[in-house]
């Protein structure tokens, strides 16, 4: 009798709990909440049948944004394999073909002035040139990220690495860089923004506003010193836009405007899917 009312406890605090070719001689350059819970499905008020994760849900937006970057270079990867570069260079271990970035999307001078490839500017910040890259741009983005999704909530979270990744690239590609690729453009946007609310937070101190941009500069162009092949263009149109962004996003809005703010997400949402999908079936 005692372990059955055990059971049922343990079954009702279960239930209560909150679930959580071309291209071979150029050189790649890289570029470094709205809470919801999860939807249960219940089957005439019984236990939930199916547990549906919703994207817009700040967890599951950053692990999306991973997720997606991840599956993009094991992708480029397995095109071409015999291409990858497979050198103790620790810099370049596990670098997919240039042939092959470019055919998925890599951006730049070529692709979108030569060959009218302007899907580029917002395929190119989901691609990799070698794993030490990824993991970098990756590591970043788990950590800055979990603090501008907190912020400004996932659907403005999404329009500032949506919009100042497309910017860092339009950049790029106007400053003259031949081949261009990586996310730390978007990721740069979202250092922008929360550097825009540090600002605002320090309204009336002169001194700690421009220290508190101060130090994200300074780090950005310290990477840009140190690291080879680093995109400075993308990094710093993609800081002043998340900065700008953050400036346009940050009042308290109404619920319409959530909503004006959702559809936008999701038009920009589709259009990177679309733009994936497309440079993995022409490559």
């Amino acid at each position: 009798m005692g372990s059955a009312s055990n059971s049922i406890r343990a079954m009702r605090d279960n239930r209560n709990q909150q679930l959580p070719d071309g291209y071979s001689n150029v050189s790649v350059s890289y570029t470094e909440v709205e809470d919801q819970t999860p939807v249960q499905l219940r089957h005439n008020g019984a236990m939930p049948l199916v547990l549906v994760k919703d994207i817009w849900e700040p967890t599951e937006m950053v692990r999306f944004l991973i997720t997606t970057n991840i599956v993009l270079f094991i992708t480029a990867l397995l095109i071409l394999p015999q291409s990858v570069n497979t050198s103790f260079n620790l810099t370049y271990f596990l670098s997919p073909g240039v042939s092959v970035l470019h055919k998925l999307g890599a951006s730049g001078t070529l692709p979108v002035f030569s060959e009218d490839r302007w899907w580029t500017l917002i395929t190119a910040n989901y691609l990799h040139g070698s794993l030490l890259h990824l993991l970098f741009n990756l590591s970043a983005l788990r950590s800055v990220g979990k603090i501008s999704i907190k912020i400004f909530a996932p659907s403005r979270f999404f329009l500032i690495y949506f919009l100042g990744g497309v910017a860092g690239m339009a950049a790029s590609s106007l400053a003259g860089i031949p081949l261009t690729l990586g996310a730390s453009g978007a990721i740069c946007a979202l250092i922008g923004s929360i550097s825009y609310d540090d600002w605002r937070a320090h309204k009336g101190n002169l001194k700690m506003r421009i220290a508190s941009i101060g130090v994200w500069v300074v780090f950005l162009a310290a990477i840009g010193l140190l690291l080879p092949n680093v995109n400075n263009w993308a990094h710093g149109v993609g800081f002043a836009s998340g900065f700008f962004l953050g400036f346009c996003f940050w009042p308290r809005v109404t619920r319409g405007e959530k909503t004006l703010f959702r559809i936008a997400a999701i038009v920009c949402m589709l259009a990177t899917i679309g733009t994936l999908i497309y440079g993995l079936l022409i490559s």
